[in-house]
């Protein structure tokens, strides 16, 4: 316990919260399922909302209400969930049933990310709000990652911008294929404008859009400067 609360950078007055919010259902009987990290996970999902947007409603000052929820869905995903979970080793100290791990999948993507909302959770109980949000902006808020956010996502409007002053068509966007499990989709999108096109990758629709519009930004502005 000792050792995640310094991954995590937070130090809890008692273990229980953080005890629960490792603890899958399997590991218990029928009749102490709610002590899982299920409530928790229930609890921190909204706290992680909350932060984050808070972060991207600060971050973008001229974005309308669908930009912003955009936003906060290329944050709070799975991946960057689960990713987050694996760098302060949840895998290895999320508490199942023997049978889980014995199974093919084992822990799956999707309990690890589920147990980074529950730890959420669990800060905000025992510490109060700022506690969870400094856990959430140190974890998965880093300023380099909220650099690339904001470069990513202001592509698609920078890009549009850039048509629309050379009185170009507007950008078009192509799905040209998916991959990967149900849990953890791969998305391919081809995005043309201004006579090129470029091809990225990303975990939703969305998330591909912004960084095929970043790609292809760059290339025009590269076009440009060598004119």
């Amino acid at each position: 316990m000792r050792d995640l609360e310094e991954k995590i950078g937070y130090r809890f007055k008692g273990e229980q919260l953080l005890a629960q919010a490792l603890r899958h259902a399997s590991s218990l009987s029928v009749d102490s399922a709610s002590l899982s990290y299920q409530r928790l996970e229930f609890l921190g999902d909204s706290v992680l909302n909350l932060c984050v947007a808070e972060e991207v409603y600060t971050l973008f000052p001229a974005a309308g209400e669908g930009e912003l929820t955009r936003a906060r869905s290329s944050l709070i995903n799975n991946r960057n969930l689960y990713e987050l979970g694996v760098r302060i080793g949840l895998p290895e100290t999320m508490r199942t049933d023997r049978s889980v791990r014995s199974k093919g999948g084992g822990v799956t993507p999707k309990m690890v990310a589920d147990v980074v909302e529950a730890i959420t959770g669990a800060i905000f109980l025992d510490g109060g709000f700022l506690a969870a949000r400094s856990f959430v902006r140190e974890h998965l808020l880093s300023d380099m990652g909220v650099i690339d956010l904001a470069a990513r996502f202001d592509a698609k409007t920078r890009l549009q911008e850039h048509c629309q002053a050379d009185r170009n068509p507007l950008p078009e966007y192509r799905l040209l294929g998916e991959s990967g499990p149900p849990h953890s989709r791969t998305f391919r999108i081809e995005a043309t404008a201004c006579g090129l096109c470029s091809e990225a990758v990303g975990s939703s629709k969305k998330e591909a859009e912004m960084n095929a519009a970043a790609e292809l930004l760059a290339r025009l502005e590269k076009k440009e400067g060598q004119k």
